[in-house]
């Protein structure tokens, strides 16, 4: 019953904050470009180098970069839409209504957090799947040796580490609602936690054996950022719980 009640309030967000340009445009164009640069990279390389030491140095950086950039591309329309939710609808005048309904504060907040959630996941999981449909063409097409990309390790940071830090975008947004007054505000700040996925892109990079990504240190970078998810998100989300009020909200227009 609370599922369901909160999934109302996460419909309810979604749709006013698609009405919002954009909000809109972040979907569209940031849950496409993370595939979109990821394949035209592959598909360049796959075509035109031949095979090689060239060939395999080249392809040997894809599936770390390629999950990278398919997981950071999936958390920058979660800032947006939670920071509409919770500090763009103050703005416009439209939070009261919703803080007014019936709803405990827990019911609330879920419904809040599904509608950043959910079409996050949705894009992560549907761009993951477009790179390695993608890449599989491109192998078979060329005639190249097939590559899994996102690899194991990728596929990792994807559904492990990459909804943590999703969560903990939101819950950065619901920690500073009370706090900002524009969404731009909100969306800079919570936007800062993208930078914990650049860890398992730039480590492998300056780690390099024999100008190739180590695989083991790959898995490193991934596990290690996995973990400061699990931390950031445990505390981000323990001061939200404690700091998200609607009262508090409503009087702070």
């Amino acid at each position: 019953m609370a599922f369901s009640k909160a999934m109302l309030v996460a419909r309810a967000d979604l749709k006013m904050a698609l009405q919002v340009k954009y909000v809109r445009l972040s979907l569209i164009g940031m849950g496409a470009f993370g595939p979109i640069i990821a394949l035209l990279l592959i598909v360049l390389v796959v075509a035109s180098v031949p095979l090689g030491a060239d060939y395999y140095i080249l392809m040997a950086f894809f599936p770390p970069m390629g999950a990278t950039l398919l997981a950071m591309f999936s958390v920058i329309p979660a800032t947006m839409i939670s920071a509409n939710a919770l500090v763009g609808e103050r703005e416009q005048n439209t939070l009261e209504p919703i803080l007014s309904t019936p709803l405990t504060d827990r019911e609330l907040l879920l419904g809040k957090t599904l509608s950043s959630f959910i079409p996050s996941i949705a894009l992560l999981l549907a761009g993951t799947c477009a790179v390695l449909l993608g890449s599989t063409i491109a192998f078979v097409v060329t005639g190249k040796p097939w590559m899994m990309i996102p690899d194991v390790p990728g596929l990792f940071l994807i559904l492990c580490a990459a909804p943590l830090v999703i969560l903990t975008a939101v819950s950065v947004n619901i920690i500073i609602s009370g706090k900002v007054k524009r969404v731009y505000e909100a969306y800079q700040s919570s936007g800062m936690i993208i930078l914990v996925l650049m860890i398992p892109m730039l480590v492998p990079i300056v780690t390099l054996e024999a100008d190739m990504p180590n695989p083991n240190v790959i898995w490193l970078a991934n596990l290690f950022t996995f973990l400061i998810s699990i931390i950031l998100v445990t505390v981000t989300w323990a001061l939200a719980l404690k700091r998200f009020n609607r009262d508090t909200m409503v009087s702070r227009r």
